[in-house]
Formats: structure tokens, sequence, C-alpha cells
């Protein structure tokens, strides 16, 4: 029961990260939480997205029995996860501490 419910809650992450990041790509606004912080919207959205591939697809090998499509799927997911979250840093704001 409890795998279930981490699925269910790992997958509902992943699909709010998708949506803000197609919306960030389709609007270019940001979600209201990251409004202040990003400087780069495309490139943020860009690597929401990458980020949600990786990790709705690294959740998805947990759950796959056959160990080599369990490799494949993992080596594929983490670094689109990697990429996902470097993108979103690029698109941010770097706080250069007091001036």
């Amino acid at each position: 029961m409890l795998h279930i419910t981490s699925l269910i809650a790992v997958y509902v992450v992943v699909v709010l990260h998708a949506v803000a990041g197609v919306l960030v790509l389709t609007t270019g606004r940001v979600a209201p939480w990251a409004r202040g912080k990003v400087l780069r919207p495309h490139l943020w959205g860009f690597g929401a997205l990458f980020f949600a591939a990786g990790l709705g697809l690294c959740r998805y090998a947990s759950t796959v029995r056959d160990l080599t499509v369990l490799d494949i799927l993992f080596s594929i997911g983490l670094p689109l996860m990697i990429c996902g979250g470097l993108l979103q840093f690029l698109g941010a704001r770097v706080d250069r501490g007091p001036a």
C-alpha cells in the first residue's frame, strides 16, 4: 500500500512540475512560487520539463521487474533529472549577496 501511495504522490509532483514547465514555455510567465527567482523563463521551463520527465521515468523504472529494462530506464532518467536541475539553476537568478 505504501508503494502505491508513494507512486501516486511522486506522479502528482511530476505532473505539477511538467504543467509549470509547459506554462512557462507557452506563456512566458513563471509560476507564483518561483516568480521572483527566475531570470530566464524559457530555460527554466525546459529544465522543469526535463526534470519532470526524468523523475517520472525513474519512478516508473522502480516498478519494472526486468533488470535490463530497469538499467536502461535509470540510465536515461537520471541524466534527464540532472540536466533539468542544471537548466533550472541556470535559468534562475544567482544571489550575489549584499552589495
